[in-house]
C-alpha cells in the first residue's frame, strides 16, 4: 500500500506528461544522417457499464533521429509534482505509410484499421469503439512497406476498467487518500491529477498535483501540497485516475513499434 512521504513531491521526469505518445526528434542537419523508424500505437479507454472498457485506436509511422518510449514498467515507485493543465487538443500524425490497411485482434475479434489519407494514419473507419474486458489483450499486425517499416506485430494486455473508491475532501493538515481497485501487475503503472483552481478566485481548473504510482489500490496526498485544492472553489475541484500499460519490440536494428494501452475515469469531490 502506498504512503504519504514529503518526498513524493520530490521532481522527476516528466515522461508522464505524454504518455500516449512515442516522440522523436527529426531535425536533420547532416545528409548522411540515417534515421530510425518508429511507430506509435495508441489505445484509449473509458470505464463502460458490466465491468467493461470502449477505446478508440490509431498508429502512426515516422522517421527520426532518437525516440523516447513511455514504458510502464518502469513506473513502480510514487512520485507527484505540481503541474499546470495542458488543455491542448488535437490527434495524432504521421509521415510513413507501411500498408494501406493494419489488422488489429481483440478477444479473437478482428478490426481492419486502414489509413487514413487526411491524417497520415491509421484507425478503424468511422471512428468506431472498441469494446473490451478485463483481462482481454490485442494484437496488432503491421504488413510493413520495403524501404518505409518492416512487417511486425505487437501485443498489450489491455487497461482493465478503473473503479475508484469514494473521494473526502480532507481538512487542513490531513493527506488526501485515494483509492482504487488494484491490479498490483508490474507491467501497469497509474496517474492521478488532481485538479482544482490555483487561488479562490479562479474560475476554472488552472493546476493539478499530477502523481506517477505503483497500480497498488492506495496512496496518500500529502498534507504539505494540498493548500491551493483546498483554497479552490468546490465547482473546480476533481481528481483524474488513469491506469495505463505499455509493450515494444525492435522488429529489425532501426525500427521500434511502441504500443501504449489506457484507461481513465474522473471522480469529482462531494
Amino acid at each position: 500500500m502506498s504512503s504519504s512521504s514529503s518526498d513524493s513531491f520530490r521532481p522527476f521526469i516528466a515522461v508522464l506528461l505524454g504518455i500516449v505518445v512515442l516522440t522523436a526528434c527529426s531535425n536533420v542537419t547532416e545528409n548522411n544522417t540515417k534515421l530510425s523508424n518508429y511507430g506509435a500505437v495508441t489505445i484509449t479507454g473509458k470505464n463502460a457499464p458490466a465491468g467493461r472498457a470502449t477505446a478508440t485506436i490509431n498508429a502512426v509511422f515516422f522517421q527520426g533521429l532518437a525516440a523516447t518510449a513511455p514504458n510502464s514498467t518502469l513506473q513502480q515507485g510514487d512520485q507527484c509534482a505540481y503541474a499546470p493543465i495542458d488543455t491542448t487538443t488535437g490527434g495524432a500524425t504521421g509521415s510513413l505509410k507501411v500498408g494501406e490497411s493494419l489488422a488489429l485482434s481483440i478477444a479473437g475479434t478482428g478490426i481492419a484499421m486502414p489509413f487514413s489519407t487526411a491524417f497520415s494514419r491509421y484507425e478503424p473507419a468511422n471512428g468506431a469503439l472498441l469494446s473490451y474486458a478485463a483481462g482481454d489483450a490485442a494484437t496488432l499486425t503491421v504488413p510493413g512497406v520495403a524501404g518505409a517499416f518492416p512487417a511486425a506485430a505487437i501485443s498489450v494486455k489491455l487497461a482493465e476498467p478503473i473503479l475508484p473508491g469514494r473521494l473526502v475532501l480532507p481538512a487542513a493538515g490531513v493527506p488526501l487518500d485515494v483509492t482504487w481497485n488494484a491490479t498490483n501487475d508490474p507491467t501497469a503503472a497509474i496517474i492521478l491529477s488532481v485538479r482544482y483552481g490555483a487561488t479562490a478566485t479562479s474560475t476554472a481548473q488552472n493546476e493539478q498535483i499530477y502523481c506517477a504510482l505503483k497500480d497498488d489500490g492506495a496512496f496518500q496526498v500529502p498534507a504539505s501540497g494540498l493548500t491551493a485544492l483546498l483554497a479552490s472553489p468546490s465547482a473546480l475541484r476533481s481528481a483524474t485516475l488513469i491506469r495505463w500499460r505499455t509493450q515494444e519490440m525492435r522488429p529489425d536494428s532501426s525500427s521500434l513499434l511502441h504500443i501504449v494501452s489506457t484507461v481513465d475515469t474522473i471522480v469529482r469531490f462531494p
